[in-house]
């Protein structure tokens, strides 16, 4: 069964959509599915902006976390600076912690493996999907590379999904207004405080208040933390 644009995109929440990509990438061979996203400048230990659909054996998953692969994956390496797809055999590995990692992998159903990274702009989010099979590469790769033009459009929908639903959930948390949004915005495009107030014909100090209850609702000290805060969760798009 194949995916349908509609299907995905309407799925409430993630326990709708994970078994429908699930069963979709299973008809192109792949066992398995993990896809991430991700704030490409989001260096931190915390990596609080990544979030992850997971459609594989939850012991590997386990496995990733308690060793904090995901400060060193190869896989999402790659997919910072590339958007070309990539098949598991000639992914750059640099280090034996990496090499350590895949091993690993291997031996909960990703023996063979492909990324498909998706990027929609300069800045914004990123995606990455990774596709598992318990098939050797020899037998399995040639499927994956055959499937690479469906693998790249269900990337490109998951990321769609995902960074509405990262986007969702940062509104009803944050419980910012429009109004608080187009500052932010204002403030990514260079205004200051003074051009703000001219734009929305009131005055400098009212503006400034604005920025102490936009920062208040975000827990941070200055306006440009909070602008950082809203683009990683996609509310300046």
């Amino acid at each position: 069964m194949e995916f349908s644009v509609d299907d995905l995109q309407n799925a409430a929440d993630e326990m709708e959509l994970i078994p429908l990509v699930k069963r979709t990438v299973q008809t192109y061979g792949a066992d398995w599915f993990v896809f991430v996203t991700l704030h490409p400048s989001d260096y931190s230990d915390s990596r609080s902006t990544y979030r992850f659909l997971i459609g594989c054996r939850p012991e590997w998953c386990q496995l990733y976390n308690a060793n904090r692969w995901y400060l060193t994956d190869p896989c999402l390496e790659y997919a910072r600076s590339n958007t070309a797809p990539v098949l598991g055999s000639v992914l750059p590995v640099q280090t034996a912690g990496q090499r350590r990692m895949l091993v690993v992998a291997a031996e909960y159903g990703f023996r063979s493996f492909y990324i498909v990274p998706v990027h929609t702009s300069e800045r914004g989010r990123i995606g990455i999907l990774y596709l598992g099979s318990e098939q050797a590469p020899e037998q399995m790769e040639p499927r994956f590379h055959d499937a690479r033009p469906f693998y790249r459009a269900l990337a490109m929908e998951l990321l769609d999904w995902s960074s509405g639903a990262v986007r969702e959930e940062a509104l009803q948390t944050t419980g910012l207004t429009h109004e608080e949004l187009r500052i932010l915005r204002l403030v990514k495009a260079g205004f200051t405080a003074t051009d703000i107030a001219a734009e929305l014909k009131v005055s400098s100090i009212t503006v400034y208040r604005q920025f102490q209850r936009i920062n208040e609702k975000l827990g941070v000290a200055r306006i440009t933390a909070a602008v950082k805060f809203a683009d990683e969760h996609d509310l300046l798009a």
